[in-house]
C-alpha cells in the first residue's frame, strides 16, 4: 500500500466541489485511484473514507443508481450479442418460405373466419369489444427551449449545464440501432438520462422498420424511461446515410411509414421525426413528406422537426425557414395536424422571434443545436430577452460544472479524467467561436452563428483572449486549468467538424 501511495499522483486542484462521489454519495469507488480523492483518502495509511448516512450508518454504496436512469442490465447486454433476445418482431426476410402455399392460405382463412365469429359475438352482445388505442403521453413543445440531439458534444455532463442555464426539454445523443441491438454498452450509454431532465428523449438511426420495432421492444421490456423518441431522417454524415438511415430514409417512405407504425405498437411515448428540406436544395420535398406522416403517425407522432437545410448543403449556407413555413402549411386538413418545430441558426433571442415566432404556422418552440454549443446561456437570453455579455470568469465556471459533472458521470480515476478532458476540448472547439457583446459595435449585435471571432482579436482579459483563440493548443491550456497537466507530446484534433459538401 505503501508503494501504491508513493506511485499515486498528485490531486488535481480546483476541481468544483472536490471528488463528486464523495459529496454525492458518501463514498468514492475508485478509492485509491480518484485524481480528486484528498477528502477521503487518508494518504497515510490509503483507507479510504466513508460519510455516514443520516442515523450513524455507513455508506457503503459509492453509486447512487437514482441519479442515472436507463442503466442496462448486464444479462441483456450478453444476450443479444449471442443473438438470443426473446424479440417478437422477426428480422426481415426470417421465416419466409418455410410454408407452403396452400397452408398460408388456410392459415388466412382461419384468420378471416376468426374476425367474422368475432363481430358476430360482439353484435349479439351489443358490446364493442375491440382493444383501446393506447394512450400516449403527449408532449408539449410550445413556448419550450429543446436542446437538440447533438452528436459528441451532446453528452449527458452537457446536457445537465444545459439545464442549469433554462433548457426545458433535452434529447440524448443520436444512437445507431444495429449497435444497439448488437449490445454495445457504449452505445447504450447514449440513453442515459439524469435525474435533472425531467423531459428527456433519445434519437435514433436506423434502416429498416424491424429495425426500430425490435428497438422499440427492448426499450419496453427493459423499462428504458423516456418521455420521446426521436427518428433520425437528418442526419447528412456519409456512413450513416449509406446504410439507408439518417437523410436517406426520407427517400424511402415504405420504411418509414412501417417504422412509425411497428414503433407505436411498443411504445407508450409519442415519436418525435427530425427531416430535412430535402436531399438536394434545388429540389425539397419535405412539404410533400410530412403529410404522409400525418397520416401514417395518428395517435402516434407527435411532433415533426424541421431542420432548413438539405443533407447535401449539410451546415452551409442559411437555414430556410420560409420554406420549414411551407412544410407546416401543407398538411391536411383533414387529419389533426402536427406541431411542426423549425430548426436552424437560431443563436439569440432576436433569432427565435424573427424565425419561429414571425412564422405563424409553426410551433413557437426555440429548437436549439450548434448556437447551445457556442453559447451555452442562450436558453436564459431567449427566455429574458436579453444579449447577455457573460464574462470570461462565468465562462470559466461554467466549464467547472461540466467538468464536475463529467468526472461525476465518467469516473474521477485517470480514465475519466482523460474521458472528460477529451469531451471538454471538443466542446471547446465551438466555444472559441463566442464573439463576447463588449468586444462588437452595437450595429453587429446579436452575433450570427456563421460569425467567428476576428483573427487576433483580443479579449477584455487574458482568459478571454485565450478562450477565443481557435488553436487547439489553447483549448489544452484551458483543460489543464482544470483537469490539471497533459502526458508530454499530447495533441488534440476534433473529432466533430461542421464542414460541408455538394
Amino acid at each position: 500500500m505503501k508503494e501504491l501511495l508513493s506511485m499515486r499522483e498528485e490531486d488535481i486542484q480546483g476541481v468544483k466541489g472536490g471528488c463528486p462521489h464523495y459529496r454525492i454519495h458518501g463514498k468514492c469507488p475508485f478509492g485509491i485511484a480518484c485524481r480528486v480523492g484528498g477528502e477521503h483518502l487518508n494518504l497515510a495509511t490509503g483507507e479510504n473514507l466513508t460519510k455516514k448516512k443520516e442515523g450513524g450508518e455507513d455508506n457503503d454504496d459509492g453509486m447512487d443508481a437514482s441519479h442515472v436512469k436507463n442503466n442496462i442490465d448486464y444479462s441483456v447486454l450478453v444476450s443479444l450479442r449471442k443473438n438470443k433476445y426473446p424479440f417478437v418482431c422477426q428480422r426481415h426476410g426470417h421465416g419466409r418460405g418455410s410454408k407452403s402455399k396452400q397452408n398460408k392460405k388456410e392459415e388466412e382463412e382461419e384468420k378471416e373466419e376468426e374476425k367474422v365469429n368475432v363481430k358476430v359475438e360482439q353484435e349479439e352482445a351489443g358490446v364493442d369489444l375491440s382493444p383501446l388505442p393506447k394512450m400516449k403521453k403527449l408532449i408539449d413543445f410550445r413556448n419550450k427551449v429543446y436542446v437538440a440531439p447533438l452528436t459528441t458534444v451532446g453528452n449527458l455532463p452537457f446536457r445537465r449545464v444545459m439545464k442549469r442555464y433554462g433548457a426545458d426539454i433535452t434529447c440524448g445523443e443520436m444512437a445507431v440501432a444495429f449497435n444497439l441491438l448488437q449490445g454495445k454498452a457504449g452505445e447504450w450509454a447514449l440513453l442515459k438520462r439524469h435525474k435533472e431532465e425531467d423531459v428527456f428523449g433519445i434519437q435514433i438511426a436506423a434502416p429498416h422498420a424491424d429495425v426500430y420495432e425490435r428497438v422499440s421492444e427492448l426499450i419496453k421490456n427493459e423499462n428504458i424511461e423516456i418521455d420521446f423518441l426521436d427518428m433520425n431522417l437528418g442526419c447528412p454524415i456519409d456512413v450513416i446515410c449509406q446504410t439507408g438511415a439518417g437523410a436517406r430514409l426520407m427517400q424511402r417512405d415504405r420504411n418509414l411509414r412501417d417504422s412509425i407504425k411497428g414503433m407505436g405498437k411498443n411504445l407508450s411515448c409519442p415519436i418525435t421525426v427530425k427531416i430535412r428540406t430535402g436531399w438536394d436544395e434545388s429540389k425539397p420535398f419535405a412539404h410533400n413528406l410530412v403529410p404522409k406522416i400525418q397520416k401514417w403517425g395518428m395517435g402516434n407522432v407527435g411532433a415533426v422537426m424541421v431542420h432548413g437545410r438539405s443533407r447535401l448543403q449539410r451546415y452551409s449556407k442559411l437555414a430556410d425557414w420560409d420554406y420549414i413555413q411551407m412544410v407546416a402549411d401543407a398538411q391536411s386538413s383533414d387529419v389533426e395536424k402536427l406541431p411542426i418545430i423549425g430548426n436552424g441558426d437560431i443563436f439569440s433571442y432576436v433569432d427565435y422571434e424573427e424565425k419561429v415566432l414571425g412564422h405563424e404556422s409553426l410551433s413557437p418552440t426555440a429548437m436549439i443545436g450548434r448556437g447551445a454549443l457556442i453559447k451555452p446561456w442562450l436558453p436564459t437570453e431567449i427566455k429574458e430577452r436579453r444579449h447577455w455579455d457573460i464574462s470570461a470568469s462565468e465562462r470559466l465556471d461554467i466549464l467547472k460544472d461540466f467538468v464536475s459533472f463529467g468526472l461525476e458521470h465518467w469516473g474521477s480515476d485517470a480514465h475519466g479524467v482523460n474521458t472528460t478532458r477529451r469531451f471538454l476540448l471538443e466542446w471547446l472547439s465551438f466555444l472559441c467561436r463566442y464573439i463576447p457583446v463588449g468586444l462588437v459595435e452595437q450595429s453587429s449585435i446579436p452575433q450570427q452563428l456563421n460569425q467567428r471571432p476576428p483573427r487576433f482579436m483580443c479579449g477584455r482579459s487574458d482568459l478571454e483572449t485565450l478562450m477565443m483563440s481557435n488553436n487547439s493548443a489553447d483549448w489544452v491550456k484551458i483543460s489543464e486549468m482544470l483537469l490539471g497537466p497533459v502526458r508530454e507530446g499530447f495533441e488534440f484534433q476534433p473529432k466533430h467538424k461542421a464542414t460541408s459538401y455538394k
